[in-house]
């Protein structure tokens, strides 16, 4: 059966007419209706709610009806798009509790106080901490304040946002269609036979459909999230009837929904469409309040002590701000401060409507992905690129602040110090040439040492017979009258080539990969291989045919290697920076070549003796120890692993082609872009954009709210294939200190394979020298008999 809104309104009516009858005769007036009840008394029109056109939209235009191809489920150039609110709570992120003086006198009521005051906030947390032990909140005030108070104003505010730019862009306009439109008053015979079909306990009061269109020969139904609640089983009930009843019901998401999702959405056969528009909550910085974020800033700070600490206000001490520096900082710095956090999101006022939060990013895979030129005076813009957590309710991810911490200090210090200065170095034979000195106090001297260690006992994990790629290798062995051997070796990370793309100064930084390499080396201790020459090659090619790959997935994958793919790409980017400051000196031109990285300094305690002492210890006796038996002159031998930089000194680079860069990634652009505002999740992938601006341009600051987005041209203007003047050569570095082992790579510019003559490619040259030195022997212990 379909209805129609012309039978409600005709039931409507008679209704109106009789109970204003009943008024009159009784002596009295009817009743003036509020504003609530106003709008319930009659459904809106979508043209007189969201001023959208007067005339109905193409239906082939719309979520559900579109043609097939790639953008049937999902607009083209949503990420283009932005949807303002306004947001003025957000202005309070670094809040803090004033005096006891001061918050004594603060009521626990908030609704005394005008909205976003720092005294509207502490009576919320008044009223919080008012409640039973179990209902309040345990962390600090300032944790409440992001993850409650904000949060409740971003989630009313922003869903009914993203509500008007659906209903605007689609243009869902004319006599048909309505929006917030009540289904149990302006369809109460349908209401009614669905709460007998289906169970009261099924049927809610009420289901509200966002925007419906009930005339005509296709009877329509929208439902817009702008969150990534889960979908209400009742209400998919309810829609799944109203489909069988001859309605289209599509579901429109902001975020690419979880799985969960889709499979609910599966099971009651509905639709769902996505619109990745980009929310934009706005708001009116304030020093006092708002919580200034030294990342990527360059400026120096005192490091905090406490999580309060690293949320206040720190004049002076930084201003960016945007997505990334928003999910880092609200994170968590431990689990369970993350799922402490992540309890107050959900239980934030208009929690269904909440967007992706903290918790809902793997800052564990976060790297910086994408810079812009820090001309002076505009700030540098800065994207990451990191995987989403869809189970961020149950475990959220933490951690995002010292990622970010991480990437920012070691651009500094890729900036600042000598590139003769950039290499670790485990070698058995040289105890005072682990690192260098002014290297060994930043975070980037400790992963890259840290990184080194942590291949060598990788190696020997991967090269045991106890697992498919062990044995094997060990089965391809070749030996003559005793164990397989080879010669002593080391083995390093080194880029591989890396692809990038540079234009309009801006850098997208799309690969990043690293290789493993091993080349032979005498050390002054150690088993001496008395194989065959031939045999002991034969062996060395099959460790690098069999071992080595399967390490270097390790590196480029696995959690271990994490911090070092983050420090990289910071390492691309710094020389990126130098290269376009020697055209054209920008906000870090004083640090740059000043040899001086002291105000970013290790935020993690570390001591280069104790991570040379645990390579040395794993070099004399072995991480594993396993016995296998070879004849040698009727002995048997029990065989005991022995095993060892990262050389960063060759980063080819190739600065792929526009057409490429198109072809490939045709939606980062706008997806960083959008990144800037609010996380972004990016194509067809799992992974997101997270991105900010070291002036505080990003994330809304600011700035006030537009009243309505006017529709853009999805597709927009073609990038300019104008290449950017290339960077000159590094000029010869000053005397940086120490001197790099004399086995050190001299840093010569690996082939890059372009015909391009990209500044960015030359340039990176010097980077990271980190010899490193490994090793494969035997302990041989005759345990058989003579034959």
């Amino acid at each position: 059966m379909i209805h129609s809104i012309s039978r409600r309104s005709s039931w409507l009516g008679r209704a109106a007419v009789l109970a204003l009858s009943v008024g009159i005769l009784s002596g009295g007036l009817p009743p003036v209706l509020d504003n609530a009840q106003e709008a319930h008394a009659a459904a809106k029109r979508c043209t007189e709610m969201y001023q959208t056109p007067n005339r109905a939209p193409r239906m082939g235009s719309l979520p559900g009806f579109k043609p097939a191809g790639k953008y049937q489920w999902r607009t083209l150039g949503d990420t283009k798009r932005t949807y303002d609110f306004e947001n003025p709570r957000k202005a309070l992120s670094g809040l803090e509790l004033p005096d006891e003086s001061v918050l004594r006198k603060i009521k626990p009521d908030h609704n005394k106080y005008t909205n976003a005051s720092p005294e509207h906030a502490w009576a919320y947390w008044k009223e919080n901490q008012a409640k039973p032990e179990k209902d309040r909140y345990k962390g600090t005030f300032n944790e409440y304040v992001n993850s409650f108070y904000v949060n409740g104003e971003t989630n009313s505010r922003g869903g009914n946002a993203y509500e008007r730019e659906v209903a605007q862009y689609f243009k869902l306009g004319g006599r048909d269609w309505y929006c917030q439109y009540s289904m149990a008053e302006e369809m109460p015979e349908l209401f009614q036979e669905l709460v007998e079909e289906l169970g009261e306990e099924n049927v809610k009061k009420d289901r509200r459909f966002d925007a419906i269109k009930t005339n005509g020969r296709q009877k329509v139904i929208y439902e817009f999230k702008s969150g990534l609640k889960q979908i209400d089983t009742k209400q998919l009930l309810v829609d799944k009837a109203l489909a069988q009843r001859g309605y289209k019901v599509v579901y429109v998401f902001r975020e690419p929904p979880k799985p969960g999702v889709v499979n609910a959405l599966k099971a009651h056969g509905l639709s769902w469409y996505e619109h990745r528009a980009v929310p934009n909550g706005t708001f009116t910085s304030d020093p006092r309040y708002t919580r200034q974020d030294p990342a990527f800033t360059g400026r120096q700070c005192n490091q905090p002590s406490t999580a309060a600490a690293a949320a206040a206000p720190r004049p002076g001490c930084g201003g960016a701000s945007g997505a990334a520096n928003d999910m880092a900082r609200n994170s968590g710095r431990t689990k369970e401060e993350a799922q402490r956090r992540q309890a107050a999101i959900r239980q934030a006022p208009g929690a269904p409507n909440r967007m992706r939060g903290p918790g809902g990013i793997d800052f564990t895979t976060m790297e910086l992905r994408y810079i812009s030129e820090p001309v002076k005076g505009k700030g540098m813009d800065y994207g990451f690129k990191a995987k989403m957590n869809d189970d961020e309710d149950e475990n959220p991810s933490w951690g995002g602040g010292a990622k970010i911490d991480l990437s920012s200090d070691a651009l500094f210090t890729w900036l600042a110090l000598h590139p003769n200065r950039f290499w670790v170095n485990l070698n058995p034979d040289q105890p005072n040439q682990v690192v260098d000195d002014k290297l060994a106090k930043t975070d980037a001297g400790r992963v890259l040492l840290e990184a080194d260690l942590e291949m060598k006992h990788d190696l020997a994990r991967v090269m045991v017979p106890d697992n498919p790629v062990g044995n094997r290798l060990w089965d391809s062995f070749q030996h003559v009258n005793g164990a397989p051997c080879w010669k002593t070796y080391r083995y390093y990370i080194e880029p591989a080539p890396a692809q990038v793309r540079e234009e309009d100064g801006k850098l997208y930084i799309l690969d990043a990969p690293m290789n493993v390499k091993a080349a032979k080396i005498d050390f002054s201790e150690g088993f001496k291989c008395k194989q065959p020459e031939s045999v002991q090659e034969y062996n060395f090619e099959q460790i690098k045919r069999i071992a080595i790959p399967e390490v270097e997935k390790l590196v480029n994958t696995a959690p271990q290697y994490a911090d070092l793919r983050s420090v990289y790409t910071s390492r691309i980017a710094a020389e990126w920076i130098k290269q376009r400051d020697a055209v054209r000196p920008g906000d870090f031109h004083s640090i740059i070549g000043s040899d001086d990285a002291t105000r970013w300094p290790s935020r993690t305690a570390w001591d280069r003796e104790k991570i040379y002492a645990d390579y040395l210890k794993s070099f004399r006796e072995g991480d594993f120890h396993f016995k296998r038996e070879y004849p040698q002159d009727g002995s048997v031998l029990e065989f005991s692993f022995y095993l060892g930089g990262v050389d960063f000194s060759k980063q080819p680079k190739k600065n792929i082609s526009k057409a490429r860069f198109q072809a490939e990634n045709p939606e980062m652009p706008d997806t960083v872009n959008a990144a800037q505002k609010a996380t972004t999740a990016y194509a067809d992938t799992d992974s997101a954009f997270l991105g900010g601006n070291n002036t505080g341009k990003g994330s809304g600051g600011g700035t006030k709210p537009t009243p309505t987005p006017t529709p853009t041209d999805p597709g927009g203007p073609d990038p300019t294939d104008q290449p950017s003047t290339p960077a000159p050569s590094p000029s010869t570095p000053g005397n940086g200190g120490q001197t790099p082992p004399a086995k050190n790579p001299d840093g010569d510019l690996a082939d890059t394979g372009s015909d391009v003559p990209v500044g960015l490619i030359a340039g990176i040259a010097a980077a990271l020298a980190a010899a490193g030195a490994a090793m494969v022997w035997w302990k041989r212990r005759r345990t058989g008999t003579q034959g």
